[in-house]
């Protein structure tokens, strides 16, 4: 499936499923430069999830380490009534341009969670 987002300074969340438009021809238009780092980064992210689960909001977070790539992630199913099953996923990039990340942590969201997030950003 394809999922749409809008990026802003380091933060990109997903938008609402809409129609395909109509099929048209494409323009003639020179080549495409290869997608930005970031959308490359959302991605291999994506990559990381189950077929059911859908990337909510994605925040590019500071790291300790000065190469580490860090996001935080709000995944949740796509199918309706699936609030339940959010999660808070901590995923590393070795460095900017890896091609491949890992999953850090995992913390299902209930009901009842608080989360604090501290920190000057």
């Amino acid at each position: 499936p394809r999922q749409s987002f809008v990026m802003v300074k380091g933060a990109a969340r997903l938008l609402p499923a809409e129609e395909p438009p109509p099929a048209e021809p494409p323009p003639a238009e020179p080549p495409r430069q290869a997608p930005g780092q970031q959308e490359q980064h959302l991605q291999l992210m994506m990559q990381l999830l189950r077929p059911q689960d859908a990337i909510r909001l994605a925040v590019r977070l500071e790291s300790a380490r000065p190469r580490r790539v860090r996001y935080l992630l709000v995944v949740r199913p796509e199918e309706a009534g699936a609030e339940a099953e959010t999660a808070l996923l901590g995923v590393d990039f070795a460095h900017e341009g890896a091609a491949c990340c890992t999953l850090g942590m995992v913390l299902p969201l209930w009901s009842d969670t608080q989360v604090f997030l501290d920190g000057d950003g």
